[in-house]
């Protein structure tokens, strides 16, 4: 096998496993609209994601929206705020469907429309790539590259 081959196969297997390409953050920041003021630990991002509560500490309603499960962003959310796998999530959500207990957060395919509609209204709640936010929306919380190990 040639070193180029290598290489791709390298490559393909990073994008795979949700690692950034080239020229692309690898940190991920949870965002809101910019009138937002709620203070979030990970603990309270976890509790809304997973629906165990519907409203930020202060009493407001909160909604989640997440990217799609293809999204190597939503991979790292999973795995650095939820602590769970893609799959993990599935069978989760299965089970709190299949049980009454709620539904998952609304899935977007597009960063540009998640972006857009977190900045719309502050009760919404995301998270996307540091690179993909703008100053349309508030960073809540950075989760930087080193803290995936």
């Amino acid at each position: 096998m040639t070193i180029k081959k290598h290489l791709s196969i390298a490559f393909t297997l990073a994008l795979a496993l949700g690692f950034p390409g080239p020229g692309k953050s690898s940190d991920l920041v949870i965002i809101t609209a910019t009138d937002n003021v709620e203070q979030l630990q990970l603990e309270d991002i976890a509790r809304i994601y997973l629906g165990k509560v519907n409203r930020y500490p202060s009493g407001a309603v909160v909604v989640p929206l997440d990217l799609d499960p293809s999204d190597p962003a939503y991979v790292r959310f999973a795995r650095l705020v939820l602590n769970k796998t893609p799959a993990q999530l599935q069978a989760y959500w299965a089970k709190r469907i299949f049980t009454g207990k709620g539904k998952p957060p609304r899935s977007l395919r597009n960063r540009d429309e998640l972006r857009s509609l977190v900045a719309s209204h502050k009760r919404y709640l995301s998270y996307i790539d540091s690179a993909d936010a703008d100053n349309s929306v508030r960073w809540v919380i950075e989760l930087q590259a080193q803290s995936e190990d």
